[in-house]
């Protein structure tokens, strides 16, 4: 009796591995050729635009070992293999529809995706693009990473919803008002610390300031006021926990994503469930737990879930919680859940902490290299604007400060903060020129590429504020720093504004000189911050006028 038992329980597990096996096979199999054909389709309707330029790159995810080589320059690595073409294609896999990227430097194609068309691309769908879903990974829900159009299940219901309540934070009063008012407060905070670190002859890099990070401590207490209500003092060299661990999981979130493109497709597709399947499954889950830049991710996100938790307990508990005006305390009262904001609260520090702070952080680097231009825009601030004159939308305006402006724009045409951004066709469509694209092709625009074509620019690597006097406002599409059509930056004007405020301030006192021996180039995260001899930071001597 006990022998027929276990010759029945071992029957149950032969049989059931037996089942298991070909289930497993025929989702392997399902996948393989629905994958196939999928990508096969696609291929043929892309059959007429050339390759990006690179050894390689004609054939199903050719280029993808040329990317991970170049990841320390990838933006570089991109200006070069769509050199001198309107928009070329990056193939994705053979068996499966992923990653197909056009690379996009027509300022027609980037309006067409950006406005004409903008209900057919909207943000990727994370179980085919893998860097994306280590992007949700990092930022969880949010208006960042939610979709509108034919590629959300809801018509963009949701992100029409988020758009709107953000809207409300800047309205021309609130601007004229709150904005303005901490702007030029933490800008004279930052201006203050600069001045205890003034050296007439720096003896060595001791006498240093990492300009960078001072300008990151700048917009962190800024946003920090702004959109959460709270007050902080990091640019007087408070330790700012919060910014590190962001910063952190930033670039592990991308160099982990660029790095996890062929596994992640791997164990989407040869491994059955649960072990593959949707998102990698276990394998995929294996996989990040042994890696070191997930490790990293895993570590930070805790740090700011758990800053998030707080701030949110906070605007919920304040007793004047219900005549708030701050973003954070609009999304609560739109009825918004807790966990939901919480995740929100990473989206407004990426837009508005992270932005901003690159754009000054390269502005100063040009103005280093750059004395003439340093001296010219000094002389425009002393003469319009002088210490003790008080500083408004108007008086910053490029009618009144024509040099400024200049200066502003250039550096965001040569160093745009968010360097590469890219939507996911959810439909079949026709490009301006003809091109053709298939649906769950991503069409990525490139606005550093665009700021360096010498068609539009001529000698475009040279720093010359004169290209934007007098000012004409370039269209957005040829210009698209900040995005542009219905999902355009919403805090464009104030991101500008508050540039333009901080480097008033600091200019009317400070003369920058970038300390020698410094090997410069671009970090690892989504936006473009400084890195110098492999650190994120950028050193410079402060001194007196």
């Amino acid at each position: 009796m006990e022998e027929s038992k276990g010759t029945l329980a071992k029957k149950i597990v032969i049989n059931s591995v037996i089942a298991y096996g070909v289930f497993g096979a025929v989702q392997v199999f399902y996948r393989l050729w629905k994958g196939f054909t999928v990508s096969s389709r696609m291929r043929e309707v892309l059959k007429d635009m050339p390759a990006t330029k690179g050894a390689g790159h004609d054939a199903p995810a050719g280029w993808i070992r040329d990317l991970q080589r170049n990841l320390y320059r990838l933006h570089d690595w991109r200006l070069e293999i769509c050199e001198g073409r309107p928009i070329s294609k990056n193939l994705g896999f053979s068996w499966s529809p992923a990653p197909y990227t056009l690379l996009a430097n027509d300022p027609a194609i980037v309006r067409h995706i950006l406005k004409d068309e903008f209900s057919k691309y909207t943000k990727p769908d994370s179980s085919i693009d893998p860097f994306f879903y280590y992007f949700e990974d990092f930022l969880g829900s949010g208006i960042f990473v939610q979709k509108h159009g034919v590629g959300s299940e809801d018509d963009g219901q949701e992100w029409t919803k988020m758009r709107k309540v953000s809207a409300q934070i800047f309205n021309r009063k609130n601007f004229n008002s709150m904005m303005q008012d901490v702007f030029i407060e933490k800008a004279e905070v930052l201006r203050r610390f600069l001045e205890r670190k003034f050296v007439s002859e720096p003896a060595s890099n001791a006498d240093a300031v990492d300009i960078q990070a001072c300008f990151f401590n700048f917009t962190f207490d800024s946003i920090m006021r702004i959109f959460f209500g709270e007050d902080t003092n990091t640019a007087e060299g408070q330790k700012n926990t919060y910014g590190q661990a962001f910063d952190d999981a930033n670039a592990a979130s991308r160099t982990h994503g660029v790095d996890s493109i062929a596994p992640f497709m791997i164990f989407t597709t040869f491994l059955p469930w649960p072990f593959g399947g949707k998102n990698g499954g276990f394998a995929r889950a294996i996989y990040d737990f042994l890696s070191p830049q997930h490790r990293q991710l895993r570590r930070c996100t805790k740090i700011l879930d758990r800053e998030a938790n707080r701030l949110v307990k906070n605007c919920l508990e304040d007793p004047k919680f219900s005549e708030r005006k701050d973003l954070l305390a609009l999304f609560l009262q739109a009825k918004f859940s807790s966990d939901f904001v919480k995740q929100m609260v990473l989206h407004l520090i990426i837009a508005g902490r992270d932005t901003t702070a690159c754009l000054l952080s390269w502005m100063v680097y040009e103005l280093t290299k750059n004395q003439d231009v340093q001296q010219r825009l000094h002389d425009e601030i002393m003469q319009k604007l002088p210490p003790g004159k008080a500083m408004d939308w108007k008086s910053l305006s490029p009618n009144e400060m024509p040099y400024l402006n200049g200066v502003i724009y250039e550096a965001l045409r040569i160093w745009p903060p968010v360097p590469f951004d890219l939507k996911m066709a959810f439909e079949d469509d026709v490009l301006p020129g003809g091109w053709k694209v298939p649906k769950f092709a991503s069409v990525a625009f490139i606005p550093y590429n665009m700021g360096r074509d010498p068609e539009r620019y001529p000698e475009p690597l040279h720093f010359r504020p004169e290209r934007w006097i007098p000012f004409n406002a370039p269209p957005q599409h040829e210009f698209p720093v900040f995005q542009a059509g219905p999902r355009i930056c919403l805090g464009m004007d104030m991101a500008i504004f508050e540039a333009k405020t901080a480097t008033v301030e600091l200019l009317r006192h400070c003369r920058f000189e970038m300390v020698p021996g410094q090997e410069i180039t671009y970090g690892d995260k989504i936006t473009m911050d400084i890195k110098s001899n492999g650190k994120e930071q950028f050193l410079v001597y402060v001194k007196p006028w």
